[in-house]
Order: structure tokens, then C-alpha cells, then sequence
């Protein structure tokens, strides 16, 4: 059996591979490439002087997978099987991918675009680097290296790689450089005013992608206005002296850290109670306890703040200042001023009105509260002052009745006594009075609490009137 050895073909070119054997029965070609069946059954049969002999020809097209593969055929005739071949190099041109070492962005140094050789035979010798067209001539590798990256340099790539087989193979990539999201101007109207007036703040930015604008107060992280993919933002608001603090506009596209720009608001105003706050004007506890006043003012500018005690016995009001037993704290936020009072052990001095008196340079508020120290008893001290009261009240009610009725006979048998004795005169069995005298007139006498009678004889068996009269009554019967 016969073949030619160490085929080397271009890719897509054609060669004609001939094998032949001789022997009887004829035989049967096959054609492989490692193991891979191509071709079947194609003989030609020839005689010559020593007989007949077997042929079989391939025509074989380059291709770049069969590279450094075998390929052979294999004759079969009975029970022999005989086979040879030859090893396949198959040239072409560079299969490459151009592609960026990361995303680019703006300001990073020594940043490459590699040339990828995927596949070649032979391997390449050559690379040219192209941006826009136009020939980089000292970047022969098949790495381009751009020693400071900027937005001047977002372009198309090409990356022209050859082995000597065939044309230059070519590829590109649009390199889009990026840029952090950054602020190009920023302004304000105003940043001192009185409530009521409008504020206004504008920036102007730039950054690809677009960047997003987020406005925010300091300290409370509120965000008040978010805006998307712009190249502009402004903030408007009417103020008011809550508004009074830090405010802070940031620009971000995600690259590297957000720029930021920090602004401060001035809102003033008179103080006056927080609106949200609902606090009692008066309130009760027991002795002993402990007792917190709390509000919420808003001025602006920082007040002067000063707590003033009057006791019920008291007229006079009395500045307090903290001690052992007198917390007073002022938590103060820009505009926005918690201030309490706290007595941490209470007795009945501390009962009266607490005066909160809160001023700046704007205006001044006054808060009050009453507070009511209520001494403490215990349950059984109740029951006996009960039981007492109940008894001193019964011996009262006594001693008053006893009174009474002592007083009322008293009078009574004097005012028999002033009128003589009584003579009786008896006819059969029937009791009369015999010159019973009677009452004519009543007097009283000035500037005394005497009072004088006029009394006159009758001879009538009547009863006898009689009056009992005193300083502080007129007569009765």
C-alpha cells in the first residue's frame, strides 16, 4: 500500500491523495481521518505485468479542523486489512478578538486593548494597530496600551494581525470612555430669609452615563427631590424655620465616588410651640415621684431660654438653675429646640405654675404649667382620720341636742318665774286661775337686750298668756 506523507494544504485549497494495494480478491478502500470514516468504496482496478492491483484516489479539501490530524485509508481483501497514512497540516489565516482589559474610565493609567489570536497556522508574525483609520505606528504587539485614559479617547480600535496566509484579518472595538457624573456649576438664591420666601438651588453637571441628582438635609438623611439621567437639577422650596440646617446635593453615575456640593439654610423666625406638639398645661402627681416638662420650640435664631418657678404661697417668680434635684437640658437642632425640666424628687413646695420663657433677637413665647404635689397617705391612716371624724362628730351632735333642750326649759320655767306664783281656785272638779294677770305691751329697752313687759290683772278664769321672749328674737307664743 501506497501514500504520499506529510500533506501540508491551505485551508479551502484541494489535493488529490491516491492509495494502492495489490492482492487477490481485489481490495476494499476505506479513508479516514483519525478515526473519522470520509470516503468509501472507491477503487480502481488496474492490470500490469504482475498482476492486479487496487487504487483508490481522494480529493481532499483543506480544512482547518483536520489540522496535525492522520489521515489514512484503510484495504481490506478476505481476512487482511492493511493500512497507511499521513499527517495533515493545514495552513490559514489568524482567527483574533480585540477587546478592552476592563471598563474605561476616565483618569486610570496604562490602560490595554488586546488583539486575542484564537486560532493560527502558522502562528502570527505581524500586528498593526488602527484608531479611527489612522496607523499607531509604535504598537506592534498585539497589545495597545493608552497611557492615560481619557474622554478624548472613546474611538473605534483595529487590530490588523497577519501569519503570512491569506489577507490580514481584521477586527475592531469602539472603545467608550466614561466619565464620573461630576458638578459644572452650582447656585443659590438666597440662603438667608425669613419664613414665608422661596428658596431656589441649581446645578448644572455632566457625566456618562447621564448622572443622577439626589438633594438631602444633613442629619435627618431626608431626601427631598431625586432626579434621573439629567444634565441639570434645581431644588425649590417655600421655607420655613423648620428648614433652618445643612443640605447637600449629590451627583453619581455609579464611577468612582459621587461629587458632592454641601449648602447651609437660614430661616429665621420668631419662637413658637412646634406645631406637632401637644403637651398639658397642668398635671398632678403624688409626693415623692419625679416630674419631666417637655416641649418642642422652634425659633431661629438660638434663643435664650430661662424656667421660672411661683409657689402657691408665692407671688414672686424665681429663675431655676440645675442641682442635685433640678435637671434642666436643652436639645437643640438648627431651628428645632427640645427643652425640659425635670424635678427628680417632688414634695408640696414644688406645687405652682413653671413658666418657660423662650427669646432671641426675632421675638419671645411663653409656656406654662401648673403642677400639683398631692401628699401621699396610706390606706390605713384613711380609716382612722374616717372613724374620728365620725365619732367627734356624733359627740358634736349630742352635746348640741343636750344644748338645745337644756336651753329651751331654762326659758321656759324663767319666764313662769316672772309672772308670780300661779293661784289656783277649785270649783267642783275643774282647775281655773284666779287673777291671772296678762301681757298688754313688749318693749325693748336700748342698747340692751332687756325687754320690758306691760302686764295688767284680769279676773277671767282664763289660762294665762304667756311670752317668752329673748335679746336676739322677736316674742313668740
Amino acid at each position: 500500500m501506497e501514500i504520499k506523507e506529510n500533506i501540508t494544504l491551505q485551508e479551502n485549497d484541494e489535493i488529490n491523495v491516491t492509495c494502492s494495494a495489490r492482492s487477490r480478491p481485489l481490495p476494499h478502500f476505506t479513508w479516514f481521518i483519525s478515526g473519522r470514516q470520509i470516503h468509501d468504496n472507491y477503487t480502481i482496478t488496474t492490470f500490469d505485468e504482475t498482476g492486479p492491483s487496487g487504487t483508490s484516489t481522494l480529493t481532499y479539501t483543506g480544512n482547518r479542523t483536520d489540522n496535525a490530524e492522520r489521515l489514512y485509508c484503510v484495504a481490506n481483501s478476505g481476512e487482511k486489512q492493511l493500512d497507511n497514512g499521513t499527517y495533515l497540516s493545514i495552513t490559514y489565516p489568524p482567527d483574533i478578538d480585540v477587546y478592552p482589559n476592563g471598563i474605561p474610565i476616565e483618569g486610570i493609567q496604562q490602560y490595554n486593548i488586546s488583539c486575542l489570536i484564537l486560532d493560527s497556522n502558522p502562528t502570527v508574525n505581524n500586528f498593526r494597530w488602527y484608531i479611527n483609520s489612522e496607523l499607531v505606528s509604535e504598537q506592534t504587539s498585539n497589545i495597545l496600551t493608552i497611557y492615560y485614559l481619557n474622554r478624548t479617547d472613546t474611538n473605534n480600535y483595529t487590530c490588523n494581525a497577519t501569519n503570512g496566509i491569506g489577507d490580514p484579518t481584521i477586527d475592531f472595538v469602539f472603545l467608550d470612555v466614561l466619565y464620573k457624573g461630576s458638578i459644572l456649576m452650582f447656585n443659590t438664591t438666597n440662603t438667608s430669609m425669613t419664613e414665608g420666601q422661596t428658596y431656589t438651588a441649581y446645578v448644572d453637571v455632566e457625566g456618562k452615563p447621564l448622572p443622577n441628582v439626589t438633594w438631602t438635609r444633613d442629619k435627618t438623611d431626608a431626601i427631598l427631590l431625586t432626579e434621573n439621567d439629567v444634565t441639570n437639577s434645581s431644588l425649590n422650596m417655600t421655607s420655613m424655620c423648620e428648614d433652618t440646617g445643612n443640605y447637600t446635593v449629590s451627583v453619581d453615575n455609579g464611577l468612582i465616588q459621587p461629587d458632592i456640593r454641601h449648602f447651609r439654610l437660614s430661616v429665621f423666625c420668631s419662637p413658637h410651640k412646634d406645631q406637632n406638639t401637644n403637651n398639658p398645661d397642668e398635671i398632678s402627681i403624688e409626693a415623692g415621684g419625679m416630674f419631666t416638662l417637655e416641649t418642642k420650640i422652634v425659633a431661629f435664631p438660638q434663643p435664650n431660654i430661662t424656667w421660672y418657678f411661683r409657689s402657691n404661697s408665692s407671688q414672686t417668680n424665681r429663675i431655676l438653675i440645675s442641682d442635685n434635684n433640678v435637671l434642666i437640658s436643652d436639645i437643640s437642632n438648627d431651628a428645632i429646640h427640645l427643652l425640659t425640666l425635670t424635678i427628680e424628687k417632688t414634695n408640696s413646695s414644688h406645687s405652682g405654675q413653671y413658666t418657660l420663657m423662650v427669646h432671641n433677637s426675632i421675638g419671645q413665647d411663653n409656656t406654662s404649667f401648673t403642677v400639683n404635689i398631692i401628699e401621699a397617705h396610706s390606706e390605713s391612716s384613711v380609716k382612722v382620720e374616717a372613724i374620728v371624724a365620725g365619732v367627734l362628730g356624733a359627740v358634736v351632735f349630742i352635746i348640741l341636742a343636750a344644748c338645745v333642750v337644756n336651753c329651751y326649759r331654762k326659758k321656759q320655767r324663767k319666764a313662769i318665774e316672772d309672772f308670780g306664783p300661779i293661784e289656783p281656785a277649785y270649783t267642783s272638779n275643774t282647775m281655773y286661775y284666779k287673777n291671772q294677770p296678762s301681757i298688754q305691751s313688749i318693749e325693748t329697752g336700748e342698747n340692751t337686750n332687756k325687754i320690758y313687759a306691760k302686764v295688767i290683772k284680769q279676773t277671767t278664769r282664763q289660762q294665762p298668756e304667756v311670752v317668752i321672749a329673748d335679746s336676739d328674737a322677736n316674742t313668740s307664743k
